[in-house]
């Protein structure tokens, strides 16, 4: 009886440390005790659009289901946490869901090149447009109140896919946003168009708690192309998505764009 009751002292005494976790509701423990070693974790996306580390989010269905819509050719997931400033309020929310937003500040990010061995730019030049035909550049939208979805229209020039027009579709769903940024351009290799509009997306899932946010973001393309090695294509794909979470962290440490 005496061991029942050291037991069950010790399961009692361990439930308020459990309970302080704020993001054991979205991630397996396996995972979140990785996470909170410090990895980021990643995965390569099967054909069937499988993937390993979605969180448990309401918008979960949505983002699975997008991928799985047809057969991807490459892509890869990843996730981890970033730390920042305070977010757990109105003020923070709407500070970080400007922050997104904040496309201008991507010109001159650099990520790992596969193909050349080294850090080069990402991005030339980013900026957010009002329209695809006329496609003027206007200044980073900045918001006094977080709508449930929203668009926005950009225009960037990258290293690996060129000029190209892309739509941004924001989702707000009270514990977490969704970011998905489409291809409204042909992405073309030597003139050739290698992938179709709306077939080079990106996607991020932030969860902001307190000062910390899980960052879960997938990269992925689909082509009728023949691409050659996929190996460097995931890699490239998933130094993209790193590229992304050191932006965001950057943009965190800087202070977040408030209204």
């Amino acid at each position: 009886m005496r061991i029942v009751l050291v037991a069950i002292q010790m399961l009692v005494l361990a439930l308020p440390a459990l309970a302080e976790e704020p993001f054991a509701r979205y991630v397996p423990a396996v995972t979140l005790k990785n996470l909170r070693a410090g990895e980021i974790l990643s995965a390569t996306i099967p054909a069937d659009g499988h993937l390993d580390y979605l969180p448990a989010v309401s918008s979960r269905d949505f983002i699975s289901g997008k991928i799985a819509a047809a057969p991807i050719t490459v892509g890869v997931e990843v996730l981890g946490m970033l730390s920042g400033p305070e977010m757990s309020s109105p003020d923070g929310w709407l500070a970080l869901y400007n922050t997104l937003h904040a496309v201008s500040t991507m010109q001159g990010m650099t990520y790992y090149s596969v193909s050349h061995g080294a850090r080069e730019v990402l991005f030339k030049y980013s900026f957010a447009i009002d329209g695809v035909r006329q496609a003027a550049r206007i200044p980073d939208p900045v918001f006094t109140a977080i709508p449930a979805e929203n668009k926005l229209m950009t225009l960037q020039e990258d290293t690996s896919f060129g000029r190209t027009l892309y739509e941004e579709s924001y989702l707000y769903r009270g514990d977490h946003m969704v970011a998905t940024i489409e291809n409204l351009t042909n992405v073309n290799i030597l003139f050739i168009p290698i992938i179709q509009p709306r077939n080079l997306v990106s996607q991020f899932t932030l969860v902001p708690v307190g000062k910390e946010v899980l960052f879960y973001g997938v990269c992925y393309l689909r082509s009728g192309m023949p691409l050659g090695d996929h190996t460097s294509r995931e890699a490239s794909l998933r130094n993209r998505l790193f590229a992304m979470a050191d932006w965001l962290k950057a943009r965190l440490d800087e202070g977040l764009v408030r209204k």
